[in-house]
């Protein structure tokens, strides 16, 4: 990863509590002088990408390092009336179209509150200034119900977006079905709920949002064994369903690459061992560790 083309388009995916190794890849990115001129992300991907517009990258690893579960997740329990549907994976049998349809409506609700996401963004993000440091375009990424496919809000330099605020946009990028609830926005008369589309498996998001590009850097938080990774009990469920469809994800954006005119160089980077934690496993402990193997990872790529 020497002597890159410019302009370089950074891409970061989501993954929860997986982002505090991909900022752990970040961080040691930009020690090595790399200046990105267009970032896009979702779900957690677009936090730390937030942060590096704002110039607040430095401090993604002490907020990772003290991250604590009881101030992420408040218990709230709610079901949302929206069209929400996941990707139909069932086989034809009648036991497995059941257990998708009690999916596709466990979907609708959600276990916390996002009252602390917005509460914490927003005391992270509370510059006076709009701007961003780094004047560079950033989009996020969320999904919108209704349509079915990504929704895509651009900030360009700054927080203003005629469509949907900064915090709005982030948050929703966020709000994973069953864990968080959706955010809803008026466009014109219609009301739209946006989820993180991650684990929605529906649509899917293209690398074509670089056009232009020479070099694109990919940070994905997903392993190839993520497809076949096991777990108990009702959260050992979710963790499998969101891991699967979070690789699929990936793995069709990276796929996507094909599609860029401007046929860039394109570096995908992916966790290269175990990171021991679950999606929702915001422990400062576990998070900075994963951390350090980001930053090992990084620097061992840095060096090829």
């Amino acid at each position: 990863m020497k002597d890159l083309k410019k302009p370089i388009g950074l891409f970061l995916a989501g993954g929860g509590a997986f982002g505090s190794w991909q900022a752990g890849v970040l961080k040691e990115l930009i020690n090595a002088r790399i200046e990105f001129d267009a970032i896009a992300g979702f779900s957690i991907g677009a936090l730390n990408g937030s942060a590096y517009c704002f110039g607040k990258a430095g401090e993604l690893e002490s907020l990772w390092r003290g991250v604590k579960t009881d101030k992420i997740l408040k218990i709230s329990p709610e079901y949302h009336h929206m069209p929400l549907e996941l990707f139909r994976h069932h086989s034809d049998s009648f036991m497995s179209k059941m257990k998708f349809e009690l999916s596709n409506h466990l979907a609708k609700i959600s276990l916390y509150s996002n009252e602390p996401i917005y509460k914490f963004f927003n005391s992270w993000f509370r510059e006076k200034t709009s701007d961003f440091v780094r004047h560079i375009p950033l989009y996020i990424i969320s999904h919108c119900v209704e349509r079915k496919i990504p929704y895509v809000a651009k900030f360009d330099g700054n927080r203003a977006n005629p469509s949907i605020s900064f915090m709005d946009a982030l948050v929703s990028s966020c709000s994973i079905p069953s864990i968080f609830p959706p955010v809803k926005i008026m466009e014109g008369n219609q009301k739209i709920h946006l989820v993180d589309g991650g684990v929605i498996g529906i649509a899917d998001i293209s690398l074509k949002i670089f056009e232009g590009c020479k070099t694109i850097i990919f940070i994905s938080n997903s392993r190839d064994d993520d497809m076949n990774f096991k777990s108990g009990g009702i959260a050992g469920l979710f963790e499998e369903k969101a891991r699967r469809m979070l690789l699929k994800h990936v793995k069709n954006i990276y796929a996507s690459r094909v599609l860029v005119k401007s046929k860039p160089d394109v570096y995908f980077i992916s966790p290269p061992e175990s990171l021991n934690m679950g999606i929702l496993d915001f422990d400062g402990e576990k998070c900075g560790k994963a951390f350090d193997i980001g930053v090992k990872e990084a620097l061992r790529l840095l060096n090829e």
